[in-house]
């Protein structure tokens, strides 16, 4: 599991302080609970913390309830909690037992880094612990009010499943018991929003061990919903001007040496061995960039040409540790709705603010209307990690904050996250109970334009760089779907639904006229079935309602004899009997518009 990095936004959450404080107290009773166990690290994250441990024994969530104990039992102590520096000699002695504190401690000193130490209570105290750390705490470890053990996983050392695997406890913790209930509240409601538990019953996709961890096989339900949301993107895209183009799935390794991907995600990209050129590596592919590039300087060009919108539905594979998949949501293969805009610097706000735009219709279209963006910037501590030289980062910075300003939507900047050729934008999207996505991305790219050589023709007769823009507003078909899955809680919109209507008939005698009512639902392109088993309506109606089906058309007798359907919604809502042709309608309408409605 890759290690979670303490951004700006979790140090500027006001409970950061008392959730750092609480990691330390989780550290202490961990560690005078179970004899030979080593704390490792675990920074606060969004929502909670947690804390890495090298113990000899499993542990389960069986074992938390002895643990919380304990914590309680530190925090009624009150314990002073003090940070003071320290010096590399101290350290060593204090962690001599402890390999990962000594491997950081090392990387503290060859960095030439001022160590500091966290201490909790002192050696009079009942409990007393003395940490490696730089802070920010409480300063008593009684202000921590209220806190929960939530989950226990595993987590190699420093990411890599070359290393160790150790034991990492999530956690949260808050400053009233009112807090931490109504967060708990909330985690409940994520828990039954998972995909992974609603694919259980709407069979989405699956995964199987026969073809390995984070590749996904969409199911018939699943390829229905996929299929609609690419046709989508795809008429979508033809009417805002962009051309379609196919790349192959894998590549010889100099494309993504031109690009400079190389040393910095060859260890993210699959090699593959192609018989008869040992001398040649070949990627699949990670991303779909480099190939649009070289479409693009395929032939001459000139101002007439741009912007030139290049698109394609492309899938890529990345590598993920198993201990970061997460069913489709991060995967390791996916298909991404991508394109990359060519446009000359007088062109580059306005087309910045039509992708803006172009994410709005998508988001408005769905009813996602709890978004913003985050305007990733360079990380001043590892400015080697980017190419480029500093004129063009901050021209890359100034078109991207001006297009952002016209566009008018709200923005927030954080000084880390940039792609390595230019600073990026995401739409980060709030689910209907809170869940923050980043479902998608625009980005300002001078860069790959120098390394390509993508020029045109200006008016002037002159020859000029291009700027590109990398947007991918449906982000990948993938993570969207899994987005979707857990907004929705799995009733999607009817135009996204596998299965649109589910026609009921009261006894055998009525299967005629539902097969009827079926094909007629068809020839309108809706998708419709007719549940003739051998099981009672309630059976039916209630095994339609745990598929999210939008509506129930139940017929019988009277049904038959007036040409009507009595139609009943997954909400529940009985609308009662209804003509044939006029539910028809109303239910073809629902799915031409798109709309967020059921009747």
């Amino acid at each position: 599991m890759k290690k979670q990095k303490v951004t700006e936004k979790i140090k500027d959450d006001p409970m950061f302080p008392l959730r750092h404080s609480a990691e330390h107290i989780l550290h202490m009773s961990v560690e005078s609970l179970l004899p030979g166990a080593k704390k490792v690290m675990g920074p606060p994250i969004e929502g909670g913390f947690y804390g890495d441990f090298d113990i000899a024994d499993k542990i389960s969530e069986e074992d938390f309830e002895k643990i919380e104990r304990r914590m309680q039992e530190i925090v009624n102590e009150n314990l002073p909690i003090k940070v003071r520096k320290s010096t590399f000699k101290e350290l060593k002695e204090i962690f001599k037992e402890n390999p990962f504190k000594l491997e950081m401690i090392e990387e503290l000193e060859k960095d030439k880094q001022e160590p500091t130490i966290c201490e909790v209570g002192d050696t009079k105290s009942k409990f007393h612990d003395i940490d490696l750390c730089a802070g920010n705490h409480v300063d008593k470890t009684g202000k921590v009010k209220a806190f929960k053990l939530l989950s226990v996983a595993g987590a190699y050392w420093r990411g890599s499943e070359k290393n160790k695997m150790l034991t990492r406890i999530y956690a949260t913790a808050f400053d009233s018991k009112e807090k931490l209930e109504e967060y708990l509240k909330i985690l409940e409601e994520q828990k039954k929003r998972d995909h992974r538990n609603i694919n259980k019953y709407l069979e989405v996709f699956d995964i199987y061990e026969e073809i390995g961890p984070g590749l996904p096989v969409w199911l018939p339900n699943g390829m229905i919903i996929k299929e609609e949301l690419e046709n989508w993107g795809k008429q979508t895209e033809e009417k805002w001007g962009y051309v379609r183009v196919s790349t192959p799935f894998m590549t010889k390794r100099k494309l993504f040496e031109l690009s400079g991907h190389v040393p910095y995600f060859e260890d993210e990209m699959y090699k593959v061995g192609v018989p008869g050129e040992e001398g040649d590596d070949y990627f699949i592919k990670p991303m779909n960039c480099p190939f649009h590039h070289l479409v693009f300087r395929s032939k001459p060009r000139t101002y007439k040409e741009l912007p030139l919108r290049i698109a394609e539905y492309g899938t890529v594979a990345r590598y993920e540790n198993r201990g970061s998949i997460n069913g489709i949501l991060r995967p390791r293969l996916f298909c991404q709705n991508d394109a990359h805009v060519y446009c000359s610097e007088k062109q580059a706000i306005e087309v910045f603010v039509e992708i803006v735009n172009l994410h709005k219709y998508y988001y408005d279209t769905l009813g996602l209307t709890n978004y913003h963006i985050e305007l990733n910037l360079r990380d001043s501590a590892k400015m080697d990690k980017y190419h480029g030289n500093e004129e063009m980062w901050v021209k890359a910075e100034k078109i991207t904050r001006e297009a952002l300003d016209k566009s008018g939507i709200e923005y927030t900047v954080v000084n880390e996250g940039a792609a390595h050729y230019g600073p990026k934008m995401d739409f980060k999207v709030k689910s209907a109970i809170g869940t923050e996505y980043g479902i998608s991305t625009n980005q300002i790219d001078l860069y790959m334009p120098e390394r390509f050589g993508l020029k045109y023709i200006d008016k002037d007769g002159k020859e000029k760089s291009v700027i590109v823009q990398h947007r991918a507003p449906l982000g990948s078909s993938e993570r969207f779907v899994g987005f979707l899955m857990e907004h929705f809680a799995g009733a999607f919109p009817v135009w996204l639904c596998p299965l649109q209507v589910e026609i009921i008939p009261i006894g055998d005698k009525h299967i005629k006229y539902a097969q009827e009512i079926a094909d007629k639902m068809e020839e309108k392109h809706l998708r419709a079935h007719v549940d003739d088993r051998a099981e009672t309506m309630q059976a039916k109606i209630r095994d339609a309602q745990m598929k999210k089906i939008p509506y129930m058309l139940i017929v019988g007798d009277k049904e038959v004899e007036n040409k009507q359907v009595s139609v009943r919604l997954r909400t529940e809502k009985n609308l009662g009997a209804k003509d044939l042709d006029e539910v028809i309608h109303i239910i073809e309408q629902m799915y031409l518009t798109k709309s967020l409605n059921l009747w």
